[in-house]
């Protein structure tokens, strides 16, 4: 830490003064180069020591930062590229370490539609937030036994060439764009592992195999090797001109040239076997025309070995590599969660590589999330992801979703009393606590308040229901209650507010309005919502909402 110091003295002996502070300063630079000499890895990464919060027009809006002063909000993130600087993350010199969450369905236009992308994002990037909005998708998808429509459909022989699907391109163009538009940063890994045909959930590198060599069957498939093939690896790096050579049709800008990506990851989980990482030549080899095609966006190697030895899960010729800018691994279930600290001080302590846990998540207990993230910080690592959030509903709700085991998809801001089953009751310790460790990685305090949600988007009455009596509403980030507001369309004149709750699953949110409908003749009442933050703090009102049924149904069908 540099030590500055202006004096401005009257007085005779202003020379003495000065020199002796001067005097001074040096000395304590020298003891805290002394000091630097046998720190810890952590405090060798406080020399990017400057604190965050946000940066642009509305990156800034969403985002903010606390109130101390610690702002970094002359740093816009949408036009700045996160680089490496000696085995640390940072963008525009200030600190670029994370903790936050995977959004696999992100790329999944069957799932998510643009209200679930921006909501994504608006949560993320808010005024308190999480300290550095970043975010990963899931692979690309491709036409397979489970995906009727991917992004990818074909080989075809007469232009030697992939045959994509330009509407899936235009859903990639709609995440990039709003993620740009929300100071939000991605991790992309380009192609899915072969986990085998029963479990290919969206596409893997053997459909690839199968459609460019024009095989029928997954069997046929497997005797291809796709680390060694020449045709395949060209095919592949086909696919990766395709994409990143993609001009987005929203914004203009060549995905290839788009700040908005932090990294590409060669694949996700790839690995030889499940026990040994992909072979260092195939990484290489994708990660230097990943470079050609994108040099100032980060490569991250998407190899996972499922072995316990350390170092045979990271190739020494990828760890030696300058295409290869971060190395990762996922972390599963509570033995995993012991991992970390090993894994840290081999990439980053032995080998100097910036070390990101790309996944993780299914631990027993909160409090393990919470070791974890220290663990992460203290033995240098610049990121972690938890497994995994979904977004709220355009019909009302959130999105859920089980992975076994009594594990299920987080939510923010997360609740510890919902009554759904498909809601993990940890998820809102979880979230706190990954909140809390994305503002301390970066030497910052955590905000006292937590984000203030904005207005619903929209509030309708459900047409399905018996005399459209339920009530619907798009649910606004960071909203943990709602306020329901119910008044005379004429005068103005309030009949009351109660307090509802949304987190359920879509589909299961519709709210009875019969003690409201009984207040005065329907034709004359009204409704509206505005969210509750975490603290109790309300945010601003939604449109007012006409109860006259007639009325909002011709709404509803607009």
């Amino acid at each position: 830490m540099l030590v500055t110091a202006h004096v401005t003295a009257p007085f005779s002996l202003s020379q003495r003064l000065g020199f002796s502070v001067i005097f001074l300063a040096l000395t304590m630079g020298l003891l805290s180069n002394l000091k630097l000499k046998s720190a810890s890895v952590t405090d060798k990464t406080q020399i990017f020591l400057n604190s965050g919060g946000s940066t642009s027009s509305t990156a800034r809006d969403e985002q903010g930062g606390s109130k101390d002063g610690s702002e970094w909000t002359s740093v816009d993130p949408r036009d700045q590229f996160v680089r490496v600087h000696k085995g640390q993350l940072v963008l525009a010199g200030h600190p670029f370490r994370f903790a936050g969450l995977n959004a696999p369905e992100l790329l999944d236009g069957n799932v998510n539609g643009p209200f679930e992308i921006e909501h994504t994002f608006r949560t993320l990037s808010m005024r308190g937030s999480f300290a550095r909005a970043v975010t990963r998708t899931y692979t690309l998808q491709i036409n397979s036994k489970n995906i009727g429509r991917g992004h990818i459909k074909s080989w075809h022989r007469e232009w030697k060439d992939w045959e994509w699907d330009e509407g899936r391109l235009k859903e990639i163009d709609r995440v990039l764009a709003e993620a740009r538009k929300y100071g939000v940063k991605l991790i992309i890994p380009i192609i899915n592992q072969d986990t085998g045909e029963d479990s290919n959930w969206v596409g893997s590198y053997a459909d690839l195999i199968r459609m460019r060599k024009g095989l029928s069957t997954y069997e046929e498939s497997t005797k291809v090797n796709w680390w060694t093939d020449h045709e395949m690896i060209e095919s592949f790096k086909l696919i990766v001109d395709k994409l990143l050579n993609r001009v987005n049709h929203i914004n203009g800008i060549r995905i290839g040239d788009d700040a908005t990506i932090l990294a590409f990851e060669t694949g996700n989980e790839m690995n030889c076997n499940g026990m040994r990482p992909a072979p260092a030549s195939w990484t290489l080899r994708i990660a230097k025309h990943l470079k050609s095609r994108a040099p100032q966006i980060l490569v991250m190697d998407g190899s996972f070995a499922r072995t316990e030895s350390i170092t045979g899960s990271y190739p020494i010729e990828v760890l030696q590599s300058n295409d290869v800018d971060i190395l990762s691994y996922h972390y599963y279930g509570s033995g995993d969660s012991y991992r970390v600290k090993k894994d840290c001080e081999y990439v980053f302590g032995k080998h100097g590589k910036a070390f990101v846990a790309g996944e993780m998540g299914f631990f027993a207990e909160p409090s393990m999330y919470d070791s974890f993230l220290k663990d992460l910080h203290k033995y240098g690592g610049s990121g972690a992801l938890v497994w995994s959030l979904r977004p709220a509903s355009a019909g009302g709700g959130y999105k859920t979703h089980g992975e076994g085991n009594g594990n299920f998809a987080m939510h923010i801001p997360g609740w510890a009393t919902c009554s759904h089953p498909e809601f993990d009751p940890r998820e809102r310790q979880i979230i706190s606590i990954l909140r809390h460790h994305s503002y301390k990685m970066n030497h910052q305090k955590t905000p006292t308040q937590h984000p203030v949600p904005p207005a619903p988007s929209k509030v309708w009455l459900d047409p399905s229901s018996p005399d459209q009596t339920h009530l619907l509403w798009t649910s606004a980030p960071w909203a943990h209650s709602y306020e329901l507001i119910l008044r005379d369309l004429s005068t103005g004149h309030e009949y009351g507010r109660r307090q509802v709750w949304d987190c359920t699953k879509e589909g299961e949110s519709r709210l009875e309005l019969s003690r409201e409908l009984g207040a005065a003749p329907r034709t004359r009442l009204g409704v509206c919502l505005r969210g509750i933050s975490l603290d109790g703090t309300p945010g601003p009102e939604s449109e007012m909402l006409s109860l006259d049924s007639s009325i909002s149904n011709d709404l509803a069908i607009q």
